[in-house]
C-alpha cells in the first residue's frame, strides 16, 4: 500500500459501496421515468408552440380595419418614408427618431401617374 496511490483507494471504495442500481427492475423503473419526463417536456414544447402560433396568427387575421405600413423607404440616419394605409387611403409620412410628419395624402390618380412616369424613364 506504499506505493499506492491514495485516490484508487478511495474511488475502489466509493464504486464498492454506492449501488446505483440494485435491481434490473429498478433500472427498467428508472429508464421510464426518464422517459416519461422527457415525453412531458416535448408534449409542453409541442403545446405551447401550437398556442404561440394560434395567438400570433389570431393577430395577423385582425388587419381588417387597421394601419398598415405599406412601404418603406431609407433616408438615412434613421429617418424614413413611410406609406401608411388605412383601408383605401395612403398617406405619405416623414418619419425621423423624434417626430412624425404627414407629408401627403396620396390619391389613386396620383399614384397611377407616377408609376406610369417611371415605367417611361425605365424604358428610355
Amino acid at each position: 500500500m506504499d506505493g499506492e496511490c491514495p485516490y484508487k483507494m478511495i474511488f475502489y471504495h466509493l464504486a464498492s459501496s454506492l449501488s446505483l442500481a440494485g435491481s434490473d427492475s429498478e433500472m427498467f423503473w428508472l429508464w421510464i421515468r426518464v422517459i416519461a419526463f422527457i415525453g412531458v417536456l416535448g408534449a409542453s414544447a409541442y403545446f405551447l408552440s401550437q398556442y404561440a402560433n394560434k395567438k400570433r396568427t389570431k393577430l395577423n387575421n385582425k388587419n381588417h380595419g387597421k394601419i398598415v405600413v405599406a412601404d418603406t423607404c431609407s433616408l438615412g440616419n434613421r429617418q424614413f418614408l413611410m406609406v401608411a394605409q388605412y383601408g383605401n387611403e395612403k398617406h405619405l409620412l416623414g418619419v425621423s427618431s423624434s417626430s412624425i410628419n404627414h407629408l401627403a395624402k396620396l390619391n389613386e390618380n396620383y399614384l397611377n401617374s407616377t408609376q406610369s412616369e417611371s415605367n417611361k424613364m425605365e424604358e428610355s
